[in-house]
């Protein structure tokens, strides 16, 4: 197996991708980590591991594998409104090509979403993509069953090395900022090759860290459920790699859930220095009664305080639905009217036809409608806003970042966005009827309102470097500069 490493920006670092492995590569045998230089071997564990276990869903024929790829190929150019907007389309055709020659069957459902999801990584949307269907809930099921998941949540380090950022309860041994080598004898290389070869997103940096978020799921799929895990693992400040023997986790990372609590993705609290500070980690529309009141809580006690600042922290929040952060967010801390686009690009569907509109045609049209905030609002503050972005914010959240960047209501801080300042978004399900499995197309394509920089992401006008394994660090140096500067 043929290994090789490119830069990608996560934390503006340099981080090591694998290439993708073949499939015969997924399930072969783990070896044993190999010895770090100057270490002695990694002592392993007398006892074997049991089997894994896989949800491998139906047997498929090869004639269903065929007819569900060609209708998702087909699908999604009936319905994007141009892929050459993000994809390649030469090399999205040799792709398919060389998938559509593996589909031999007769294989499970997620043997054929590990062949399918190959083509991921190739559209460069977050938005399009395949997936196992209700993945979420499927883990779900499988913890209340009595199975488990990896009992470790990984973000990727400054140096690029993946590193443990959270550890299950019972854990011995492993510490968040430890540095991944091994899981079950699967390398972190290998296990990162198999996973980048099949995750979504327009730009290496955020198929990074959707891996990241969706480690758990990748893991299950990939290699299986083995109740107990070996996880190796070295102290992030050097030395010799260690084994751990640890029991699966029971419960998901919060990315993972089926369904957040309120209290989980929204916070508010003043910091030090009569700082206000906001997290939202969502825009989901069945979260909107929840996002509102606490909004209308957290601005009155900003105002009562007379914070001298106002951080609104999205680094944690891949989007939603705009209403929400235009209502409950920006009529919060400015009257100025503005927009979170310039032009767009739009396939018509039946859904979204006006009449004499032509279905599956492509229309193209600037945009110059402004939303405009109530005048008063009770509880509308005044004073500076930051925005705190993160490489794993997204969607209607890069909206809510351009649109407070070129319209001035606000200050991004941060790195540049790992997901591109120009969004694609109304996303169409495409559900398979032979396999089972699920894609997703965006119909339609945004510009920016400034109309520039749509191949960049969003870039802070207030550089903080993100911590991705300690982000109370990254939180502390925009505090620092406000003190400072702001």
């Amino acid at each position: 197996m043929k290994l090789s490493c490119r830069r990608i920006s996560i934390t503006g670092v340099l981080a090591c991708a694998m290439v993708a492995l073949q499939m015969t590569d997924v399930h072969a045998e783990a070896v044993a980590p190999l010895a770090t230089a100057g270490c002695a071997p990694v002592a392993t564990s007398v006892s074997k591991l049991p089997a894994p276990t896989f949800q491998d869903g139906p047997t498929l024929l090869q004639a269903d594998l065929l007819a569900d790829f060609d209708g998702w190929i087909s699908g999604m150019h009936a319905l994007n409104p141009d892929l050459s907007l993000r994809a390649d389309l030469q090399t999205l055709d040799r792709e398919a090509a060389r998938i559509r020659a593996e589909l031999t069957g007769p294989m499970s459902r997620r043997e054929a979403w590990l062949h399918f999801a190959q083509l991921n990584p190739h559209l460069h949307d977050a938005h399009a993509g395949i997936q196992m269907p209700g993945y979420r809930g499927a883990l779900d099921a499988h913890l209340k069953a009595g199975g488990h998941v990896v009992p470790i949540e990984v973000r990727f380090a400054q140096d690029g090395s993946l590193s443990v950022f959270s550890v299950a309860p019972g854990v011995e041994g492993v510490k968040p900022g430890d540095r991944l080598v091994s899981i079950n004898g699967h390398s972190t290389e290998q296990m990162l090759a198999a996973i980048l070869s099949r995750s979504i997103g327009e730009t290496s940096a955020f198929q990074h860290v959707f891996a990241t978020r969706r480690f758990a799921m990748f893991y299950w799929y990939l290699y299986g459920d083995t109740g107990q895990y070996d996880l190796v693992v070295r102290p992030a400040l050097g030395g010799c790699p260690r084994q751990v023997r640890a029991t699966g986790a029971t419960t998901l990372p919060a990315a993972l859930q089926a369904e957040r609590s309120a209290d989980d993705m929204f916070s508010w609290r003043i910091l030090p220095g009569d700082i206000g500070y906001l997290r939202v980690d969502g825009f989901d529309g069945d979260k909107k009664d929840a996002l509102a009141a606490i909004t209308q809580t957290a601005f009155a006690a900003f105002n009562a305080r007379r914070a001298r600042a106002l951080i609104i922290d999205v680094r944690e929040n891949s989007g939603g639905d705009d209403p929400l952060w235009q209502q409950h967010l920006v009529n919060h801390f400015t009257s100025k009217p503005y927009a979170q686009l310039s032009h767009y690009v739009i396939r018509i569907t039946k859904d979204n036809a006006d009449p004499g509109d032509v279905i599956g045609s492509v229309q193209s049209s600037d945009y110059n409608k402004r939303f405009t905030p109530p005048p008063e609002d009770p509880v509308r503050y005044s004073g500076p806003v930051y925005i705190l972005a993160g490489p794993y914010s997204y969607s209607a959240t890069i909206q809510f970042l351009v649109a407070a960047q070129d319209f001035q209501l606000a200050r991004i801080a941060g790195e540049e966005t790992a997901a591109f300042s120009c969004q694609t978004g109304q996303v169409k399900r495409m559900d398979m009827p032979r396999t089972g499995l699920s894609a997703a197309t965006p119909i339609i394509a945004f510009t920016r309102p400034s109309g520039e920089g749509c191949k960049r992401g969003v870039l802070p006008d207030v550089p903080i470097a993100i911590d991705e394994v300690t982000p109370a660090a990254t939180l502390d140096a925009l505090l620092q500069w406000i003190r400072v500067h702001g």
